[in-house]
């Protein structure tokens, strides 16, 4: 799966565990800086949504750790779309962490949903939104449920 946003980081002191490697919490505060960023390119940031009285929610996070980042090394987190409620309340995103020789480090899938700020409800984002999110879903996109 090529990713369709990618950012890059450089593990810092403050990101790495006792065992010199970069701890778990890391990899999921990456990939929600990528997630705001790659909405943010899109000209969906913070305040564009608030705007429009919306906000990203997570509603759950799944990590895989399949080989070890150190203190020094520069990675690139990937963000798709690869899922889609009918409305596009729901979302799910596929992050690909990499190291610098490409070698996939861990994969975070992240489920998220579009949150009305007036009523505090999961609701269908505006037009714009749903419009660019459906423009990126990637080829192996699922249908989620609501």
């Amino acid at each position: 799966m090529s990713n369709a946003f990618q950012k890059s980081f450089e593990v810092r002191w403050d990101d790495v565990d006792a065992n010199g490697h970069l701890r778990n919490t890391r990899y999921s505060e990456y990939a929600s800086t990528t997630r705001h960023s790659y909405l943010t390119a899109a000209g969906w940031g913070v305040y564009a949504l608030r705007k429009e009285g919306f906000a990203p929610v997570l509603l759950g996070e799944e990590a895989q750790y399949l080989h070890e980042v150190f203190l020094g090394e520069l990675v690139n987190v990937g963000c798709n779309i690869v899922g889609l409620s009918a409305d596009a309340s729901r979302w799910r995103m596929h992050h690909a962490v990499l190291r610098e020789n490409e070698e996939e480090a861990a994969v975070i899938r992240s489920l998220g949903a579009w949150i009305d700020l007036r009523s505090r409800k999961i609701a269908a984002p505006p037009s714009g939104l749903r419009t660019f999110l459906e423009s990126e879903c990637s080829d192996v996109c699922e249908v989620i449920g609501s």
